[in-house]
């Protein structure tokens, strides 16, 4: 469906504020609003909801406008669960242009009402980066913790973010120490660096899985044409960026990044396990935070870091060796400042089901009720 609606119902309704609902495959208002938001998240614009067909989910946007400019709002993605329903996903929003109580609960409320309206069964939401204040609204509203088995089984529940306001050599400095050898061998080592073009996406696709068959995960990506369509989506408007690191003309790593707002993210690396003792993901990574920093990103979002790793971090606790996380070691090295995000909530709406979660989730775990919805959500991922 190719359309907006403004519906008269006035659980959609506040005295300052309206809910306009937006179908559209592509919505450029409602994209410019998440890009020049406090807190942008490319899985907020309608580009990655046109997306998400590759996962079965429909999107759809609650656009909340005071007099004809957008005060917040929110991309919703649904899916169809079996004949009983729908199941409803909204990650990294609500977004607001100006964080205000009334904005919030308006929102909430018409997600509470879209809701019931399509027949959902479950709705799930991951806050944006900024949204404590959402919290509490939520809970009142209803809403619970997810309890740890239900999706979307997302394992992101921290992150290190790179300030990168600072002069280029006050970053390096703070950086660890070993990072900035493992650099310094890298740019000696005769490892180059490139930004990427169309062409090279197949061997983004490529360096992706053979670095996640080292590691013996599955690709985190959807299948199918999704990288060329992701590609064709946002990098036209200046929203994606490849980079590539090669040795002797050969292609050993690269690195796709989301750029909106103040934020560079970095989405997804690849490398093809050769090289390493010239450092080829210190190096990239650390010429994209280069480039970030000369084209005027103010923050560098690594995307992800292991939640234990983060509390012992933040408590100023040790964390023993051999429990470390590789990758986030890797990633602290830079220097950015550990960020724990928010719990996942979640909403059922069945009034039985809402009271078993809210009442801490085991017997809603243990229900019967539950086991095809088990079975059914293992595709209820997170592409984040």
């Amino acid at each position: 469906m190719n359309k907006k609606s403004s519906p008269s119902d006035s659980a959609y309704q506040s005295n300052q504020y309206r809910i306009e609902v937006s179908c559209q495959k592509e919505d450029p208002e409602w994209d410019a609003f998440v890009i020049n938001c406090p807190d942008p998240h490319h899985e907020q614009t309608s580009l990655w909801g046109d997306l998400q067909r590759f996962g079965g989910w429909t999107p759809l946007r609650l656009i909340c406008r005071k007099d004809s400019e957008i005060a917040g709002g929110v991309q919703i993605l649904e899916q169809p669960f079996k004949r009983f329903g729908t199941i409803g996903y909204i990650n990294r929003g609500p977004l607001l242009a100006v964080d205000e109580p009334l904005i919030r609960q308006t929102l909430i409320d018409a997600i509470k009402n879209i809701g019931k309206t399509r027949r959902m069964i479950y709705l799930a939401i991951i806050l944006p980066y900024k949204g404590q204040s959402f919290e509490s609204d939520l809970l009142t509203a209803g809403f619970c913790i997810c309890p740890e088995r239900l999706p979307p089984t997302t394992s992101m529940k921290s992150t290190i973010v790179l300030n990168l306001t600072p002069d280029i050599n006050e970053i390096l400095m703070k950086m660890r120490k070993k990072t900035r050898q493992h650099i310094r061998n890298a740019e000696k080592g005769g490892l180059t660096f490139r930004v990427g073009s169309e062409s090279d996406v197949n061997t983004f696709k490529q360096l992706l899985f053979v670095l996640c068959q080292k590691r013996g995960v599955k690709p985190n990506i959807p299948p199918g044409d999704f990288l060329p369509e992701l590609w064709k989506a946002y990098a036209p408007k200046g929203y994606l960026r490849l980079f590539l690191t090669e040795f002797a003309g050969e292609a050993v790593g690269a690195l796709m990044l989301f750029t909106m707002g103040d934020w560079i993210r970095a989405w997804r690396m690849g490398w093809s396990g050769r090289y390493d003792e010239v450092y080829p993901n210190d190096f990239i990574f650390w010429e994209s935070i280069k480039w970030a920093k000369k084209n005027g990103y103010r923050f560098f979002d690594f995307v992800g870091f292991d939640t234990k790793y983060a509390k012992a971090l933040i408590d100023n606790k040790p964390i023993p060796q051999d429990e470390i996380c590789k990758m986030s070691f890797f990633k602290q090295g830079f220097g950015g400042e550990v960020l724990p995000l928010h719990p996942h909530y979640c909403l059922f709406f069945n009034p039985l089901l809402r009271f078993m979660c809210k009442a801490g989730g085991t017997y809603l775990l243990n229900s019967p009720i539950l086991k095809n919805f088990f079975a059914y959500s293992r595709k209820f991922r997170n592409w984040q």
